[in-house]
């Protein structure tokens, strides 16, 4: 039974300029270590706006996310390429809470944006 659905886009251009405003800085606030590492020879504004847009697609399906962090919502690439959450702490307790069991994510990029939809489940 499907319990969250949640979407989002982001304007690639959007993440381009805060990198070239806040460089690193703000691509290790949103990506965590082994997420910028599955991103090494990608385009970063682009890869950013999806992981983003996932992220923001997750906290949309589970009612906000209040206190979970950027972090603890990881958007990593299965061996087919295909994108997958990595749910750790505050965002592993409140899919838990919901009694959430699988949750699903797709990522697509065209026209100058990111576009991302979670769909979490329960049995």
């Amino acid at each position: 039974m499907i319990v969250g659905i949640g979407i989002d886009v982001c304007s690639i251009d959007r993440m381009r300029r805060a990198l070239e405003r806040h460089g690193d800085r703000f691509f290790s606030r949103i990506c965590s270590p082994e997420e910028r590492e599955d991103l090494v020879g990608r385009d970063p504004p682009t890869a950013l706006a999806g992981r983003f847009a996932a992220k923001e697609a997750f906290a949309k399906a589970i009612d906000g996310a209040p206190g979970v962090g950027w972090h603890e919502v990881q958007v990593r690439r299965a061996p087919s390429g295909r994108p997958r959450l990595e749910l750790h702490g505050n965002a592993l307790a409140m899919v838990r809470k919901v009694n959430v069991e699988r949750w699903h994510v797709t990522i697509t990029h065209d026209a100058g944006i990111a576009a991302a939809v979670v769909v979490l489940e329960a049995p």
